[in-house]
């Protein structure tokens, strides 16, 4: 028994599988990750390493080789590159595209922490980074108001960041422009000879100074309190307060004193003694010196970027994000405003729009073109309710294969639409012929759509013939082209599927009345398309 026949005699059978086609389709439309672009995986990892104050020559020779000689026993390794830079050290690897980078990434990472003994103590923790040329971010939105550029920006990293990076899909936002606060210790050169002190003394007792420790726990029946000593900075005088060095004392004085009298005088010495980093340097409070700048309208501003995770769908974050603004307007300054001056969800609405439009333009115009040729609106309605169906057999598909709505995988459904129909209209064609035979409507349905079976199974097979093998392209192409072959391929089986099973069943129990019949005959073997021919005679 094939489909046609199973369908005719089944009917309740296939209407429920095509009802539950249909939940399932929408069930999966709901649930589609909705992108701009498929997402891309490209096969290059960076390794990331500084080394403060380390010249280039220092950097190749301590921290790059090593990492070279470490990721280049990486299997799938392709190339390796790198570039040694002042404080920088950067080791590229590039893999085959067929490798999953999730584990050459696992296996650089086991390599690298092997190294790491290698490396010197000074250097910073090697980052492995992974390359992604069309990682954009979801969303910009513009912070302006009446303050300084330094307070706007402050507030953007205090509060907008700090909030937007609480919405459920956001993995992190990036703050642009405005100035950044940045205090400088200008040292007097002539000041540290005459103390004798060098500039290295300056910096560590600096570092030494900005510093919380630990110190211990304190007891009691019911708790225990941790306790830390409080030394970070609170205020810029404090950093021309603290002790770069003090002088020496006489030792051999002090011996002879008594263990009060000592500690006195000491106390009282350094303090008279003590070179200071006011001393030597002064410390101002200003900003870092700009390299770019943010304008909005001509107006400055401070731009805060999100980036979404890597699974989540940019539809449904950008409207947790827009869902937040209103709160974000309550807890900022009345002067503050925030505007979203880019929002990459208007895209994809456009493109899921654009198809949308374009599968209704295609299902009314292959309803007219139909009722044109068959004279009959029952033959015409049963082939344009392939288009939806099939689509829903399209998205139900792409939930089960792993794919998204994108650009791409909507311009192989556009691409698809105008293919949906072609089964259908052979499949009622050829149970028209049948009905002028004089066959029955069941019989007519089943013996009309299983002769054509084999011609329309093979018309489909040399369409997906043609678009399938791009889903073999490797590279850039390959992971663009991808999802728009699987697409098309999926319209095609859902198209194929629904003329070999549900066009019969409605052949049969909508189109089956003797007027119909006679209709179809008398256009297709009558007067209609006699008086077609005689004019190309």
């Amino acid at each position: 028994m094939g489909l046609p026949e199973f369908s005719t005699k089944k009917p309740v059978t296939t209407v429920m599988i095509f009802v539950g086609v249909i939940l399932f389709g929408f069930i999966s439309l709901m649930k589609l990750p909705q992108e701009l672009f498929p997402p891309i995986t490209y096969p290059q990892l960076t390794v990331f390493t500084v080394y403060a104050n380390a010249a280039p020559e220092e950097v190749e020779t301590l921290l790059t080789k090593p990492i070279e000689e470490a990721v280049g026993t990486v299997s799938g390794l392709k190339t390796i590159r790198s570039i040694s830079k002042e404080g920088v050290s950067l080791v590229m690897a590039e893999f085959d595209w067929d490798q999953n980078m999730d584990f050459a990434s696992l296996r650089t990472r086991e390599k690298v922490d092997l190294a790491k003994a290698r490396l010197p103590r000074e250097a910073s923790e090697p980052l492995v980074v992974p390359f992604n040329p069309f990682e954009m971010p979801i969303m910009t939105i513009s912070v302006t108001g009446d303050r300084s550029p330094a307070s706007l920006r402050q507030l953007s990293i205090d509060t907008i960041k700090e909030e937007l990076e609480k919405v459920d899909g956001v993995a992190s936002a990036s703050v642009e422009g405005g100035l950044e606060r940045e205090i400088i210790v200008e040292v007097n050169q002539n000041k540290l000879k005459s103390h004798g002190i060098s500039i290295l003394d300056v910096s560590d007792s600096i570092t030494n100074a900005n510093l919380n420790y630990p110190a211990g726990t304190i007891k009691e029946s019911f708790y225990e309190y941790l306790i830390r000593t409080l030394g970070e900075f609170q205020d810029v005088e404090e950093i021309g307060q603290v002790v770069v060095k003090s002088r020496d004392k006489d030792e051999e004085r002090l011996a002879s004193m008594s263990y009060e009298q000592r500690d006195a005088l000491r106390e009282i010495s350094q303090q008279a003694n003590a070179v200071l980093v006011k001393d030597v340097a002064e410390v101002e409070d200003t900003f870092k010196e700009r390299s770019s700048y943010s304008r909005y309208n001509g107006e400055e501003n401070v731009s805060v970027s999100v980036q979404k995770q890597a699974q989540a769908n940019t539809m449904q974050v950008i409207n947790n994000i827009r869902s937040e603004f209103p709160r974000l307007d309550k807890i900022l300054p009345d002067d503050v405003e925030i505007k979203v001056i880019y929002d990459q969800s208007i895209f994809i609405q456009d493109a899921i729009n654009g198809v949308r439009d374009a599968a209704l333009q295609g299902g009314v115009l292959a309803f007219l073109v139909l009722l044109f040729f068959l004279r009959n609106v029952k033959a015409s309605t049963i082939v344009t309710l392939s288009i939806p169906i099939s689509i829903m057999v399209v998205f139900t598909l792409m939930h089960f294969g792993g794919l998204s709505i994108n650009m791409m995988s909507l311009g192989g459904l556009a691409l698809g639409v105008g293919m949906l129909v072609d089964n259908a209209i052979v499949v009622i064609e050829n149970i028209f012929r049948h009905r002028e035979l004089g066959k029955g409507a069941l019989e007519a349905a089943s013996e009309g759509a299983e002769e054509v079976s084999n011609a329309i199974v093979a018309s489909t097979l040399t369409t997906i013939a043609v678009f399938l093998p791009m889903v073999f392209v490797v590279g850039i192409a390959g992971q663009l082209f991808k999802q728009l072959a699987f697409t098309v391929t999926f319209s095609l089986v859902g198209s194929l599927w629904v003329a070999l099973t549900l066009i019969p069943l409605l052949s049969c129990k909508l189109g089956g009345s003797s007027a119909t019949a006679k209709t179809a005959k008398a256009f297709s073997g009558g007067a209609g398309w006699k008086n077609m021919l005689k004019k190309y005679e």
